[in-house]
């Protein structure tokens, strides 16, 4: 493995781990701000997200023109991708989000891994699957993991706290599904995108897709912060825009500065994702991935001084992880016997998988 793999890796780590710490931090209710409103921040994530993606593909000066990528595209193209997978995806990150107010960030990764169960349930379903015994036992094993976590002895004379884990885990589980239907509706558009879209003469990469996702997702949350948290005027008068109980000129940048960190760090992870994936294959990219949740437990613990309480937690961590990487093992095998090239379609495939993450934000991603 080169040295440039493992510097972007490496950024992907960094990137990655420091955006599920401050997600967590921001809106934890005792560790951090307790910012109240998760999906209006996250919403400004994306707006500013944009405004990133817009600004380096101007200076890139790609033979296509920015603001025409989307205006070749047809309005039943448009509608048919874009937008269903920019509401799967800001659902995604929305809950995600939220569920920190709830979970540890240790238990919060090790559930969101279940995203691959929803993946292979969801395209069995919509056929992008063939359906085998041993994807139905991940599944299952998968779900047995999750169960393991939530599971407590003592769970019928619990406190508020742990009823509010539950509903954290049960908020990480609704990203996870949505974030497995978001990627298996992607591989329908690209395994039909030949005949019924049109389709780019230059090769998309993950910041073309941020650039044309990032307004819907935005857009998308800002209408259900509207409705479900009433931000305005509430988010000015919390810690996020006050220092010492007031509010200031210094105070309103800083609050700024905080919103804007995210969204540089997911866009520095998916440059990094994309760099893993021009120079390795997807399975350094899936192992990578594994070590990165891993570490991320553990800066949780040593950080955040977060515990798994239990036996029960530790064989649910374990099981979900071993789960994980059989996944991982079962894909490179069934490669390797089908003689299956690593083509674009398969990269294309996989960078959907990742490049909006936001704990990731995947990410992590969010976003990478």
């Amino acid at each position: 493995m080169n040295q440039s793999i493992l510097s972007y890796i490496g950024g992907w780590y960094i990137c990655s781990i420091s955006l599920s710490l401050y997600n967590k931090w921001m809106f934890d209710p005792k560790l951090g701000l307790s910012v109240p409103y998760p999906i209006l921040v996250t919403s400004l994530h994306q707006c500013l997200l944009w405004a990133i993606a817009w600004t380096y593909l101007r200076m890139k000066k790609s033979n296509r023109p920015v603001d025409q990528s989307i205006n070749h595209q047809t309005w039943k193209f448009y509608l048919k991708f874009i937008i269903p997978t920019a509401l799967a995806s800001a659902g995604d990150i929305g809950l995600g989000n939220v569920s920190f107010k709830f979970i540890a960030l240790a238990i919060y990764t090790i559930v969101k891994s279940s995203s691959i169960a929803f993946v292979l349930l969801f395209g069995c379903i919509f056929k992008t699957e063939k359906f085998h015994w041993r994807l139905m036992v991940i599944v299952l094993v998968m779900f047995l993991g999750v169960l393991m976590m939530i599971y407590k002895p003592d769970m019928a004379a619990q406190k508020p706290d742990g009823n509010h884990e539950v509903l954290g885990v049960l908020l990480v589980l609704g990203s996870s599904a949505l974030s497995g239907l978001r990627w298996v509706y992607t591989q329908l558009i690209l395994q039909r995108g030949e005949t019924n879209s049109p389709r780019e003469p230059d090769k998309k990469t993950p910041i073309d897709t941020i650039y044309q996702l990032a307004p819907v997702m935005g857009f998308t949350l800002l209408i259900t912060s509207l409705i479900v948290e009433r931000p305005f005027p509430g988010i000015f008068h919390s810690h996020l825009f006050q220092i010492n109980d007031s509010v200031s000129i210094g105070s309103v940048l800083r609050g700024v500065v905080l919103i804007g960190v995210p969204g540089v760090l997911v866009f520095l992870m998916t440059i990094c994702e994309f760099g893993i994936l021009q120079r390795a294959h997807v399975l350094t990219l899936s192992v990578a991935g594994v070590v990165k949740e891993l570490l991320t437990i553990a800066a949780s613990m040593l950080i955040l001084r977060e515990k798994l309480t239990g036996l029960n937690n530790w064989l649910g961590m374990f099981i979900i992880l071993l789960d994980v990487s059989y996944y991982n093992v079962y894909r490179y095998n069934e490669r390797r016997e089908t003689a299956m090239p690593l083509n674009d379609q398969e990269s294309d495939e996989f960078i959907q998988e990742f490049e909006l993450e936001t704990n990731k934000q995947r990410a992590s991603t969010t976003s990478t």
